[in-house]
C-alpha cells in the first residue's frame, strides 16, 4: 500500500513538471514568432504595431494622365512599388483630361467606387465628394516638407479653408526665354522692370532677333499678367466678369504698352495669325524668337523639337510702373490629388498620395517631366527650370492664369481675337478698350 501511495505521489509530481513545461515553451513560441513578410519580401511590421500596412485594402485610383504618357509611367512604377510594400491592391485607371473633367462626378453620383484621383488643381466643383485631409496630414508631419504657397493655394479654393487637396507637379507662368540669343544680344541679365524689359527687346532686335511671339492659346497671359501687377488678380477678375473695361484706367495704360511693344517691332510677324502651338513649336522652339510667355511645362512639351542643346531660361514678369505688386507674386498652380467620401481606407489612400509627392518617386516625376517637386528636400531641380526655383522660393502672391483675366470664358474668345490684333498693331489701345467693352454687352 504504503508502495502504491509512493508511486500515485511520483505520477502526480510528473504531471506537474510536464504541464509546467508545456505552459513555458508556449510564452517561449509566442516572444520567438517571426515577423511577417510583406510582398516586397521584407520584414513588415504587424498590424496595429509601428507602421501600417493594408493587406486587403482595395483602392481605385482615378488619374488624368495617360498610361503612355511619362507622369503615367512613373506613376505606375509608384504604385507597383506601394502594393509590393504594403500589400494595399490598387486599381490603376487612366481615364485622361477629358475623363476626370467629364466622367468622374457622374461616377460618384452614381455611387462607383473611386477611392481617389489627381487632376488639375481648384477641384471645388467636386464639393463634398472630396473629403478634408487635415487630420490625415497633421498625423504624418506632411506639411513640414511642402511648398507652403502650393498648400496655401489649395486652401484658398475652399470657403471653409480646409485642404482636400494635396498638391503635386508644380507648374508657373512667366517668360520663357532662349539665353543662346539673349548672348548672342549681349543681354547680360534678365529685367527687372518694364524699362529693363524694353530695353532687352531693343537688343534683341538691333541683333536681327525677333524679342516674342504667342499662340491664340496664351494671348491673354502676358497682358493678364501686367494688368494684375497694376490691380492685382481680384479687381482683374471684375474687370472682366463685370465690363469694366472703360471704367478702369488700367486696363487703357495697359493696352498702351502693348501698343507700344507693338510699334516698335517686338511681336513676331506671325502673332495675329498663330493659331497653337504654332508660335511655340515653328518659332520658340526652333530657335527664332527670344521670348515666350507661357508656363514650366514648355521644356517638356517640346522637348522632341529643341532637343538638349536648347539654353532654357526663365524669369518672372516684370515690375510695371505704377503697379502694386513685383515679382513676389505669380501665376503659380499644380495638379493634386483628392481622396473621395467613396473611400473606405482614407489612411491608406494618403498613404499612397504621400509616395508619389515625397522622397523619391517626387523627384522621379520631376526629373522624368522636366517638371517642379513639391518636396521642399528635392532641392534639384531640372536643369532647363533652374532659373524659375528662386521665384517660386520667393513668392508670397498667387495670381490666378493670366492674372485672372480668363476668368470669364463667354469673354475670353473676342478678348484672344482683340489681344491678337493689338499685338500685331492692327488695333491701338483705344480701339482695344472700346471693343471689349462692346464685346461685354452683346
Amino acid at each position: 500500500m504504503k508502495n502504491m501511495k509512493k508511486l500515485l505521489s511520483l505520477l502526480l509530481a510528473l504531471v506537474m513538471i510536464l504541464a509546467m513545461a508545456a505552459c513555458g515553451s508556449g510564452d517561449a513560441g509566442k516572444e520567438s514568432a517571426p515577423a511577417q513578410e510583406s510582398k516586397s519580401g521584407e520584414s513588415a511590421p504587424v498590424q496595429g504595431g509601428g507602421d501600417k500596412i493594408y493587406d486587403g485594402v482595395k483602392l481605385v485610383y482615378w488619374s488624368n494622365w495617360e498610361a503612355t504618357e511619362t507622369q503615367g509611367k512613373i506613376i505606375t512604377e509608384a504604385v507597383n512599388e506601394f502594393m509590393a510594400e504594403t500589400g494595399a491592391e490598387v486599381d490603376l485607371q487612366f481615364k485622361g483630361r477629358t475623363g476626370i473633367k467629364e466622367g468622374l462626378i457622374p461616377a460618384l453620383d452614381a455611387d462607383q467606387k473611386v477611392d481617389m484621383f489627381d487632376g488639375q488643381g481648384n477641384k471645388s466643383n467636386f464639393g463634398d465628394r472630396i473629403v478634408p485631409v487635415e487630420d490625415l496630414m497633421a498625423a504624418a508631419d506632411y506639411e513640414k516638407d511642402g511648398n507652403a504657397a502650393m498648400m496655401e493655394l489649395c486652401r484658398s479654393y475652399y470657403a471653409d479653408g480646409k485642404t482636400r487637396e494635396i498638391p503635386y507637379q508644380m507648374k508657373g507662368n512667366g517668360f520663357l526665354y532662349n539665353k543662346a540669343l539673349f548672348r548672342q544680344a549681349g543681354i547680360e541679365s534678365v529685367p527687372t522692370n518694364w524699362a529693363e524689359f524694353e530695353a532687352v527687346c531693343q537688343k534683341l532686335l538691333d541683333a536681327g532677333i525677333t524679342p516674342m511671339t504667342t499662340d491664340d492659346a496664351y494671348t491673354p497671359q502676358a497682358f493678364g499678367i501686367h494688368l494684375a501687377r497694376m490691380l492685382g488678380t481680384d479687381k482683374v477678375k471684375a474687370v472682366v466678369n463685370d465690363g469694366l473695361w472703360a471704367e478702369t484706367p488700367e486696363v487703357l495704360t495697359t493696352a498702351k504698352a502693348f501698343e507700344g511693344l507693338a510699334s516698335k517691332g517686338y511681336f513676331s510677324d506671325l502673332v495675329a495669325s498663330n493659331a497653337f502651338p504654332t508660335g511655340q513649336n515653328t518659332e520658340f522652339a526652333t530657335g527664332m524668337i527670344g521670348m515666350y510667355v507661357c508656363g514650366t511645362w514648355l521644356p517638356n512639351e517640346v522637348r522632341n523639337i529643341t532637343g538638349d542643346s536648347f539654353e532654357w531660361g526663365f524669369f518672372n514678369y516684370p515690375e510695371v510702373d505704377g503697379g502694386i505688386n513685383g515679382t513676389e507674386a505669380m501665376v503659380i498652380g499644380c495638379q493634386s490629388f483628392a481622396i473621395t467620401n467613396k473611400c473606405d481606407n482614407p489612411e491608406a489612400a494618403f498613404a499612397l498620395i504621400s509616395k508619389i509627392t515625397r522622397g523619391e518617386w517626387d523627384a522621379k516625376l520631376a526629373e522624368g517631366t522636366l517638371g517642379l517637386p513639391i518636396d521642399k528636400a528635392n532641392t534639384e531641380w531640372p536643369e532647363q527650370l533652374a532659373d524659375a526655383k528662386p521665384y517660386f522660393d520667393a513668392c508670397t502672391e498667387i495670381f490666378a492664369v493670366s492674372g485672372g483675366l480668363e476668368n470669364n470664358p463667354n469673354i475670353t474668345p473676342a478678348l484672344k481675337e482683340n489681344l491678337a490684333k493689338l499685338y500685331a498693331g492692327l488695333i491701338t489701345a483705344d480701339q482695344f478698350v472700346a471693343n471689349m467693352e462692346t464685346a461685354s454687352q452683346a
